[in-house]
Protein backbone atom coordinates (compact mmCIF):
# COMPACT_ATOMS: atom_id res chain seq x y z
CA UNK A 1 0.00 0.00 0.00
CA UNK A 2 1.46 3.38 -0.95
CA UNK A 3 3.16 3.27 -3.89
CA UNK A 4 1.64 5.70 -5.71
CA UNK A 5 1.74 8.16 -2.68
CA UNK A 6 5.47 7.66 -2.68
CA UNK A 7 5.70 8.64 -6.53
CA UNK A 8 8.82 10.92 -6.95
CA UNK A 9 6.95 13.38 -9.15
CA UNK A 10 4.37 15.72 -6.94
CA UNK A 11 1.41 16.45 -9.61
CA UNK A 12 0.43 19.64 -10.99
CA UNK A 13 2.40 22.90 -12.41
CA UNK A 14 4.78 23.74 -9.88
CA UNK A 15 8.10 20.93 -9.61
CA UNK A 16 8.15 19.38 -6.58
CA UNK A 17 9.88 16.17 -5.83
CA UNK A 18 9.28 13.46 -3.15
CA UNK A 19 12.37 12.68 -0.88
CA UNK A 20 13.41 9.69 -0.99
CA UNK A 21 11.85 7.30 1.38
CA UNK A 22 14.04 3.37 2.19
CA UNK A 23 11.96 0.63 2.51
CA UNK A 24 12.83 -0.12 6.30
CA UNK A 25 11.84 3.57 7.14
CA UNK A 26 8.44 3.58 5.66
CA UNK A 27 6.99 2.54 9.16
CA UNK A 28 5.74 5.79 11.08
CA UNK A 29 6.87 3.59 14.22
CA UNK A 30 10.43 2.98 12.88
CA UNK A 31 12.51 6.00 14.46
CA UNK A 32 13.90 8.28 11.63
CA UNK A 33 15.25 11.11 13.68
CA UNK A 34 16.65 13.40 10.63
CA UNK A 35 12.93 12.89 7.68
CA UNK A 36 12.32 16.36 7.21
CA UNK A 37 10.28 16.27 4.03
CA UNK A 38 9.58 19.05 2.13
CA UNK A 39 6.64 21.13 3.23
CA UNK A 40 4.06 22.16 0.56
CA UNK A 41 0.94 23.09 0.10
CA UNK A 42 -0.20 24.48 -3.17
CA UNK A 43 -1.10 28.10 -3.45
CA UNK A 44 -4.73 26.80 -5.43
CA UNK A 45 -4.99 24.64 -2.37
CA UNK A 46 -8.54 25.51 -0.86
CA UNK A 47 -8.06 27.89 2.62
CA UNK A 48 -7.33 24.93 5.78
CA UNK A 49 -8.81 25.78 9.56
CA UNK A 50 -6.39 26.65 12.24
CA UNK A 51 -4.49 22.81 13.10
CA UNK A 52 -5.55 23.70 17.10
CA UNK A 53 -9.06 24.03 15.86
CA UNK A 54 -9.14 20.56 14.31
CA UNK A 55 -11.51 18.15 15.63
CA UNK A 56 -10.02 14.69 14.60
CA UNK A 57 -11.37 11.55 14.29
CA UNK A 58 -15.35 13.39 14.42
CA UNK A 59 -17.68 15.55 12.26
CA UNK A 60 -18.26 18.40 13.85
CA UNK A 61 -20.55 20.97 11.91
CA UNK A 62 -19.93 19.34 8.43
CA UNK A 63 -16.82 19.31 9.05
CA UNK A 64 -15.35 15.71 8.67
CA UNK A 65 -12.78 14.07 10.02
CA UNK A 66 -13.47 10.48 10.40
CA UNK A 67 -11.79 7.70 8.63
CA UNK A 68 -12.49 4.59 7.23
CA UNK A 69 -9.79 3.33 8.43
CA UNK A 70 -9.98 4.00 12.01
CA UNK A 71 -8.06 5.85 14.17
CA UNK A 72 -5.26 7.61 12.65
CA UNK A 73 -2.04 8.87 14.45
CA UNK A 74 -1.87 12.33 15.62
CA UNK A 75 1.93 13.50 15.61
CA UNK A 76 3.29 16.83 16.52
CA UNK A 77 -0.81 18.36 15.92
CA UNK A 78 -0.54 16.40 12.56
CA UNK A 79 -2.22 13.06 11.64
CA UNK A 80 -0.26 10.33 9.70
CA UNK A 81 -1.22 8.75 6.57
CA UNK A 82 -1.93 5.32 6.98
CA UNK A 83 0.21 3.67 4.58
CA UNK A 84 3.63 5.63 6.05
CA UNK A 85 5.71 7.92 4.91
CA UNK A 86 5.80 9.82 1.72
CA UNK A 87 8.48 11.74 1.28
CA UNK A 88 6.49 15.21 1.15
CA UNK A 89 4.98 16.96 4.04
CA UNK A 90 2.26 19.84 3.48
CA UNK A 91 -1.15 19.06 1.83
CA UNK A 92 0.19 19.38 -1.69
CA UNK A 93 -3.37 20.02 -3.81
CA UNK A 94 -5.75 18.49 -1.43
CA UNK A 95 -7.78 20.48 0.36
CA UNK A 96 -7.64 18.91 4.19
CA UNK A 97 -5.21 18.11 6.89
CA UNK A 98 -6.03 14.36 7.70
CA UNK A 99 -8.95 12.20 5.19
CA UNK A 100 -9.92 13.67 2.23
CA UNK A 101 -13.03 12.05 0.90
CA UNK A 102 -15.24 11.96 -2.29
CA UNK A 103 -17.85 9.33 -3.97
CA UNK A 104 -16.37 8.25 -7.14
CA UNK A 105 -18.78 6.74 -8.76
CA UNK A 106 -18.08 3.89 -11.58
CA UNK A 107 -20.97 4.71 -14.18
CA UNK A 108 -21.06 2.13 -17.14
CA UNK A 109 -22.90 0.74 -20.39
CA UNK A 110 -22.50 -1.55 -23.21
CA UNK A 111 -20.75 0.10 -25.77
CA UNK A 112 -22.20 -0.20 -29.11
CA UNK A 113 -21.24 -0.68 -32.91
CA UNK A 114 -21.80 1.70 -35.59
CA UNK A 115 -24.80 -0.51 -36.12
CA UNK A 116 -26.35 -0.60 -33.13
CA UNK A 117 -25.07 -4.30 -31.97
CA UNK A 118 -23.25 -4.47 -28.75
CA UNK A 119 -19.37 -4.76 -28.92
CA UNK A 120 -18.15 -8.09 -27.94
CA UNK A 121 -14.60 -8.81 -26.93
CA UNK A 122 -13.20 -12.02 -25.89
CA UNK A 123 -16.82 -13.44 -25.40
CA UNK A 124 -17.60 -10.60 -22.93
CA UNK A 125 -19.26 -6.95 -23.66
CA UNK A 126 -17.30 -3.98 -23.52
CA UNK A 127 -18.08 -1.15 -21.80
CA UNK A 128 -18.12 2.52 -21.86
CA UNK A 129 -17.31 4.53 -18.57
CA UNK A 130 -18.74 8.16 -17.92
CA UNK A 131 -15.37 9.91 -17.16
CA UNK A 132 -14.89 13.57 -16.17
CA UNK A 133 -12.14 16.14 -17.85
CA UNK A 134 -10.62 18.14 -15.28
CA UNK A 135 -8.09 19.93 -17.02
CA UNK A 136 -5.93 17.56 -18.85
CA UNK A 137 -6.51 14.86 -16.50
CA UNK A 138 -9.79 12.60 -17.15
CA UNK A 139 -10.81 10.99 -14.28
CA UNK A 140 -14.32 9.09 -12.53
CA UNK A 141 -16.52 11.76 -11.79
CA UNK A 142 -15.40 13.27 -8.20
CA UNK A 143 -17.86 14.38 -5.65
CA UNK A 144 -15.81 15.61 -2.91
CA UNK A 145 -16.63 15.56 1.10
CA UNK A 146 -18.78 12.19 0.50
CA UNK A 147 -18.37 10.34 3.77
CA UNK A 148 -20.21 7.36 3.27
CA UNK A 149 -22.94 8.27 1.35
CA UNK A 150 -23.26 5.04 -1.37
CA UNK A 151 -25.39 7.47 -4.02
CA UNK A 152 -24.77 11.26 -3.27
CA UNK A 153 -27.47 13.56 -4.83
CA UNK A 154 -25.08 14.83 -7.51
CA UNK A 155 -24.74 11.51 -8.86
CA UNK A 156 -28.66 11.38 -9.55
CA UNK A 157 -28.53 14.85 -10.61
CA UNK A 158 -25.77 14.23 -13.41
CA UNK A 159 -27.56 11.13 -14.63
CA UNK A 160 -31.23 12.64 -14.24
CA UNK A 161 -31.46 15.90 -15.08
CA UNK A 162 -32.95 17.40 -17.84
CA UNK A 163 -30.40 18.64 -19.98
CA UNK A 164 -28.58 15.13 -20.05
CA UNK A 165 -32.02 12.84 -20.87
CA UNK A 166 -32.53 12.34 -24.28
CA UNK A 167 -35.99 10.61 -24.42
CA UNK A 168 -37.51 9.14 -27.61
CA UNK A 169 -41.31 8.37 -28.94
CA UNK A 170 -40.54 4.67 -27.65
CA UNK A 171 -38.80 5.95 -23.96
CA UNK A 172 -40.98 8.88 -22.37
CA UNK A 173 -38.84 10.81 -19.84
CA UNK A 174 -40.33 9.27 -16.86
CA UNK A 175 -39.98 5.88 -18.04
CA UNK A 176 -36.05 6.53 -18.45
CA UNK A 177 -35.99 8.24 -14.87
CA UNK A 178 -37.65 4.81 -13.66
CA UNK A 179 -35.18 2.70 -15.21
CA UNK A 180 -32.19 5.24 -13.94
CA UNK A 181 -33.51 5.13 -10.65
CA UNK A 182 -33.73 1.24 -10.73
CA UNK A 183 -30.02 1.02 -12.06
CA UNK A 184 -29.28 3.12 -8.73
CA UNK A 185 -30.93 0.28 -6.63
CA UNK A 186 -28.66 -2.34 -8.02
CA UNK A 187 -25.25 -0.57 -7.54
CA UNK A 188 -22.79 -2.35 -6.51
CA UNK A 189 -20.17 -1.27 -3.41
CA UNK A 190 -16.83 -1.65 -5.02
CA UNK A 191 -14.78 0.01 -2.33
CA UNK A 192 -14.72 2.06 0.65
CA UNK A 193 -11.53 3.21 2.30
CA UNK A 194 -7.74 4.82 1.74
CA UNK A 195 -7.01 5.75 -1.48
CA UNK A 196 -3.63 5.12 -2.99
CA UNK A 197 -2.90 8.86 -4.94
CA UNK A 198 -0.30 10.48 -5.91
CA UNK A 199 -1.75 13.22 -4.27
CA UNK A 200 -1.40 12.11 -1.17
CA UNK A 201 1.34 13.68 1.46
CA UNK A 202 2.49 12.49 5.03
CA UNK A 203 -0.54 14.31 6.88
CA UNK A 204 -3.30 14.90 3.65
CA UNK A 205 -4.58 11.48 1.98
CA UNK A 206 -7.78 10.56 -0.52
CA UNK A 207 -9.97 8.12 0.97
CA UNK A 208 -13.41 7.12 -1.48
CA UNK A 209 -16.68 5.27 -1.52
CA UNK A 210 -16.54 3.85 -4.71
CA UNK A 211 -20.05 2.69 -6.61
CA UNK A 212 -21.05 0.92 -10.01
CA UNK A 213 -23.96 1.85 -11.80
CA UNK A 214 -24.20 -0.74 -14.76
CA UNK A 215 -27.05 -0.05 -16.88
CA UNK A 216 -27.06 -4.05 -17.05
CA UNK A 217 -30.68 -3.68 -19.72
CA UNK A 218 -28.73 -1.64 -21.92
CA UNK A 219 -31.96 0.35 -22.45
CA UNK A 220 -31.50 3.31 -20.03
CA UNK A 221 -27.35 4.72 -20.21
CA UNK A 222 -27.65 5.38 -24.12
CA UNK A 223 -30.19 8.24 -23.64
CA UNK A 224 -28.26 9.92 -21.28
CA UNK A 225 -26.01 12.51 -23.52
CA UNK A 226 -23.76 15.03 -22.88
CA UNK A 227 -23.07 18.25 -24.91
CA UNK A 228 -19.54 18.09 -26.69
CA UNK A 229 -18.27 20.85 -24.46
CA UNK A 230 -19.57 19.69 -21.23
CA UNK A 231 -16.62 17.95 -19.20
CA UNK A 232 -18.28 14.83 -18.90
CA UNK A 233 -17.93 11.91 -21.31
CA UNK A 234 -18.73 8.86 -22.46
CA UNK A 235 -15.40 6.77 -23.11
CA UNK A 236 -14.82 3.42 -24.39
CA UNK A 237 -12.86 1.14 -22.34
CA UNK A 238 -10.14 -1.28 -24.22
CA UNK A 239 -7.46 -1.02 -22.24
CA UNK A 240 -7.25 0.04 -18.58
CA UNK A 241 -3.69 1.77 -18.92
CA UNK A 242 -5.16 4.66 -19.80
CA UNK A 243 -7.15 5.22 -16.97
CA UNK A 244 -5.42 7.10 -13.92
CA UNK A 245 -3.34 4.07 -12.20
CA UNK A 246 -5.48 5.31 -8.79
CA UNK A 247 -8.48 4.27 -10.35
CA UNK A 248 -7.62 0.85 -12.42
CA UNK A 249 -8.04 -1.74 -9.55
CA UNK A 250 -11.69 -0.44 -8.71
CA UNK A 251 -12.63 -0.13 -12.56
CA UNK A 252 -11.41 -4.16 -13.01
CA UNK A 253 -13.24 -5.07 -9.98
CA UNK A 254 -16.04 -3.19 -11.26
CA UNK A 255 -16.00 -4.44 -14.84
CA UNK A 256 -15.53 -8.64 -13.24
CA UNK A 257 -18.59 -7.61 -10.94
CA UNK A 258 -20.29 -6.61 -13.75
CA UNK A 259 -19.09 -9.43 -16.51
CA UNK A 260 -17.38 -6.78 -18.76
CA UNK A 261 -14.40 -7.12 -20.91
CA UNK A 262 -11.35 -5.76 -18.99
Amino acid sequence: MGKLSRKPEYPGETPVRRGYVKKEYLDWNKIWIHYEPLHYTDVRAAPERKVGEIKWHRNVAGDERRSYEGRYEIRNQLPLIPCGRTGLNGRGLLDKYGPNHAALPIITRIAKDENGADVIAAGKPVFEVLLELRGEITSLPEIKGIYDDPLPAEVRQLLTSEEHLAPSDELSRDKLVKRIEKIFKAGILIYRGFLDSEYNTDSSWFEAIIVSYHDTNNNAFHNVKFAEDSKYRWSRITNLTSIASMYRDCLQKAFYARHGYV
